[in-house]
């Protein structure tokens, strides 16, 4: 077997562990909406059509920290973007993309619409404007699905990706990327514990200067798989997690508002994300062993691992309209019935829903492909 095609049967090896991985962070972010921020925090606007209000909502312990999910979602994207873009022209790189975010995003707003007007009664024309500007990916909020956010950052991520394999030295400019993300991103927190005003806001997250330390884990993870971790990236690691500290205390903040009790309380979140994390390192390290213990269950978790995106994506539409039904019953049955509800959804698009469209997208995509003119790289 040529090199080549053992680089790419590697590439193509699942690593079980992430997908059990994105689920629980997944399943953070929706204890956090559904299972505090709805009760406790006014901003929510979920709150304010739940039109309750509980300080300390049973088990906020853990669900008010679960926005820690998001950074952990970009870990795993660091990693399974680095992992799998091995061997991958950057056409086909794009291609992907675009058919793996484009379906659960229709089939989303297709959701949140009419749950939007109807349910949670926002202005039609209004709720028509956010849709439209969800679908066109636009970069600057407010959108249709709140949690949308993160999609833009994602995307630069992924043309930062695709320019590299464009380059055609894809494997020691993915490298310097890392580098790239984790030392500027690093950096511009170093000047927050300064005091020192950066970028910030939401050109600060485009650059990806806020998130760029959780992308540039996310590739060393993935290294621990092949060629593994030199001294220096060592150095890398332990500066972009120095880093994150700070980023989750700020988030902290950001997120709690004026409940400084449990701002406060910062450690906890960042203690968490670094466990998740380090599950994502260790599903890369031990690739092999992993696959023995959880191979059986493969198909169950690559399930899971699918049905995370659309969860992420319908949890406050489909959950949040099931807890407006079932207030009444209390926070805890409330809150289970709304979590499985948005579980079983996600899980029948993930299942019956996406793969038609994926499939779709995908093979249109070839198809424009195909009639776009292709240069041959000379010199």
């Amino acid at each position: 077997m040529s090199q080549a095609h053992a680089t790419n049967a590697r590439r193509r090896q699942p690593v079980h562990g992430l997908d059990l991985v994105r689920f629980a962070a997944a399943s953070l972010v929706v204890l956090y909406h559904l299972g505090f921020k709805a009760w406790a925090l006014e901003g929510s606007s979920l709150h304010a059509v739940l039109g309750r209000h509980q300080d300390f909502p049973i088990g906020y312990a853990l669900s008010w920290c679960g926005w820690i999910g998001v950074q952990v979602f970009f870990v795993v994207s660091g990693a399974v973007i680095a992992y799998s873009a091995r061997g991958v022209s950057a056409r086909g790189f794009a291609r992907r993309r675009v058919a793996r975010l484009l379906p659960a995003v229709l089939i989303a707003v297709a959701i949140a619409l009419p749950v939007a007007v109807f349910v949670f009664g926002s202005a039609p024309g209004q709720a028509i404007v956010l849709t439209l500007k969800t679908l066109a990916f636009v970069p600057l909020g407010p959108w249709i699905i709140g949690q949308f956010w993160t999609i833009p950052i994602e995307l630069a991520f992924y043309a930062l990706v695709w320019a590299i394999l464009a380059s055609g030295v894809p494997e020691r400019t993915m490298h310097a990327l890392a580098w790239l993300l984790g030392v500027a991103s690093a950096s511009y927190w170093l000047t927050v514990t300064l005091g020192v005003r950066g970028t910030g806001g939401r050109l600060g997250e485009l650059l990806l200067l806020q998130h760029g330390i959780y992308f540039a884990l996310g590739m060393l993870c993935a290294r621990l798989g092949g060629s593994g971790l030199g001294l220096r990236h060592v150095g890398l690691s332990i500066a972009c997690i120095f880093a994150a500290s700070v980023q989750v205390r700020t988030t902290a903040q950001w997120e709690m508002g004026a409940r400084v009790d449990l701002s406060a309380d910062w450690p906890w979140a960042y203690v968490l994300w670094l466990c998740l994390t380090a599950m994502i390192a260790a599903a890369f390290r031990w690739q092999a062993q992993v696959a023995t213990i959880l191979g059986r269950f493969g198909e169950a978790l690559r399930l899971a691992g699918l049905a995370t995106y659309p969860l992420y994506l319908v949890h406050i539409h489909v959950g949040g309209a099931i807890l407006l039904l079932t207030a009444e019953l209390g926070i805890i049955p409330a809150l289970t019935l709304a979590y499985a509800s948005s579980v079983v959804v996600a899980l029948a698009i993930a299942r019956w829903l996406e793969p038609p469209l994926h499939a779709a997208v995908d093979m249109g995509l070839r198809r424009l492909g195909r009639g776009m003119p292709r240069y041959r790289r000379t010199g």
